[in-house]
């Protein structure tokens, strides 16, 4: 994905009445070889306290014989620390995206003389949530499930990663003998020879050391189609409108635990103060590849792209930007919502089988890489997988099951190849499958052979035409993004926002059920929410309003 670059105006939050703050304080200095002392000194600041949505801050000095001062800030602005000769001047800062209230402390520095003075920037209004009845554990307790045992060769001729096989086998010392890295449920990994993967997959059946050979299907970034550089697109409230986002914000108040949206993607730019404060700790994030899918050096902490573009941010931003502070954009889950980034992209923009699946169980809990284990702090909820392939994967099915077994919801593009067939993993019936559509509300076409896949697998439908997004590291940098890639991440957001409201009606984001259940109770209350409660081919049960999702009277989601 390119994201256009496109400009965007902000407007003020809420100015206060005519209340200032006004800090007076007198200065004696002594005149270099004279002793004569300089007359008052004078600063001030209006106003002393910002709403939540922030606003413009204005600065006034006044004393004779200084011809400048230096002003800091703390925590840091734009621009500052700031030297200048002039009287006057006024700053934006932005306005506050938590529950507790920001402050700025700004200090005066002239003539070896300093003063600080505080502003302070309003929290969101919050709530109190009822006590959990659940286990704190809920999410990591893994439910039976039937494993799959798969027999037979897997297909061949569809894109993979080459001197690999992953096989399957009931015997664990058929594994054993084969040399290979056991993975779980028995599965194993196999070096292989580049270019005889199948040769050595048929071997291996034919010597009854399998049961079952496949190599590890490559997966692509479901990005834009055809990206245009017109600024003229929809703004996101026509977009957000589709959805009936506006309706459902009013119903929801910040202060309860907040559900975790694990986005495994490209990379992230972190570092983006109009993102940072809806990602979870740094602790969490999780790099499964590097730079080379056939040399993995995973890397907990440390999810940064490869090049100055980065789709993961995007689809990030689409779920968690921060909303009402004076940024650029609002996301979808307005400031409720954190997103646990994982990097699985390598820097040739390739991800594998085992790196998806290894996502998944870092999501859930733990995975294992290279022999090397992985434990997440911060398990997540939702997994959004804004990829797609083109083959049946039954390793990787076999993931999806024990993952939804441990109650993670998994949300998945189906795919911008305009065909009459959803892509892989959004075609499992372990996850939500999500298509696109234009501002019309139409199933989307971006051009010739670029459109949003559909068929009987798709779930729901999500805008996926010029949807305003965050991609690369520039400050108030904004592009168009165009794919199935931004519906999934609308629909993560929308099952966050259902279990959000669960949380702060139940304290518990489950409230009945465990495991694959969760699973099932999600896709009801969606299907009650959506449009057309028998789906189409092209849009399935459609556009969801998700202003029914959270609305408690709603038995559907409840």
């Amino acid at each position: 994905m390119q994201p256009a670059e496109r400009e965007e105006s902000v407007s003020d939050g809420p100015r206060l009445s005519p209340f200032t703050f006004t800090a007076a304080f007198s200065i004696l200095l002594m005149l270099a070889g004279c002793g004569q002392p300089v007359a008052q000194a004078n600063f001030t600041v209006v106003p002393a306290q910002l709403p939540m949505s922030g606003g413009e801050l204005s600065f006034f000095w006044q004393a004779e014989g200084v011809a400048e001062v230096t002003i800091s800030s703390d925590p840091q602005l734009p621009g500052f620390p700031l030297t200048t000769r002039d009287r006057s001047f006024s700053v934006r800062v932005r306005g506050n995206p938590t529950t507790t209230a920001k402050t700025y402390r700004f200090t005066l520095e002239f003539g070896g003389v300093s003063k600080t003075q505080t502003i302070t920037v309003e929290p969101q209004a919050s709530v109190s949530c009822p006590s959990s009845s659940q286990p704190a554990a809920h999410a990591a307790a893994l439910a039976a499930v039937e494993p799959l045992k798969p027999t037979g060769l897997g297909r061949f001729d569809r894109p993979y990663a080459t001197g690999r096989l992953l096989v399957f086998s009931r015997s664990e010392s058929r594994l054993q003998k084969l040399g290979a890295l056991s993975l779980r449920g028995g599965w194993g990994l196999v070096q292989v020879p580049q270019g005889q993967e199948m040769a050595r997959a048929r071997s291996l059946l034919e010597q009854g050391l399998a049961d079952y050979a496949q190599p590890e299907y490559l997966y692509e970034a479901a990005e834009a189609a055809v990206p245009p550089a017109n600024r003229q697109y929809p703004s996101q409230g026509d977009l957000f409108a589709q959805m009936r986002l506006e309706q459902a914000w009013k119903s929801l108040s910040a202060g309860c635990s907040r559900p975790v949206v694990a986005v495994a993607d490209t990379g992230f730019f972190t570092r983006r103060a109009d993102l940072a404060p809806n990602l979870t700790p740094q602790a969490s994030w999780l790099d499964v590849v590097g730079s080379s899918l056939e040399a993995p050096q995973p890397r907990q902490g440390a999810v940064d792209p490869h090049d100055g573009n980065s789709h993961g941010t995007a689809v990030a931003s689409v779920i968690a930007a921060t909303t009402n502070d004076g940024s650029m954009l609002a996301g979808v889950s307005y400031n409720l919502v954190q997103v646990l980034p994982i990097k699985i992209f390598d820097a040739q923009g390739r991800t594998g089988t085992l790196q998806i699946a290894q996502a998944l169980e870092y999501a859930a809990g733990q995975t294992q890489i290279g022999g090397q284990t992985f434990t997440n702090p911060t398990p997540a909820q939702v997994v959004n997988l804004s990829l797609s392939g083109q083959a049946y994967d039954p390793y990787l099915e076999s993931v999806l099951a024990r993952v939804t077994a441990q109650g993670l919801v998994v949300v998945a593009s189906s795919g911008n190849g305009d065909s009459a067939s959803v892509g892989y993993p959004a075609s499992s019936p372990y996850v939500i499958a999500v298509g696109a559509t234009d501002d019309q509300g139409r199933r989307a076409v971006w051009g010739s052979g670029f459109g949003s896949n559909y068929g009987p697998e798709l779930d729901f439908v999500a805008p996926g035409t010029a949807v305003p997004s965050y991609g690369s590291q520039g400050t108030d940098t904004v592009g168009n993004a165009y794919g199935t890639s931004m519906s999934a991440a609308f629909v993560s957001a929308t099952v966050a926002l259902h279990l959000y409201q669960n949380q702060r009606q139940y304290g518990t984001f489950y409230p009945e059920g465990t495991g694959s259940q969760v699973l099932q109770a999600v896709q009801e209350c969606l299907r009650s929410a959506a449009q057309f409660s028998t789906p189409s081919l092209e849009l399935g049960h459609g556009l969801i309003d998700v202003s029914k999702v959270v609305d408690p009277a709603n038995a559907a989601c409840n």
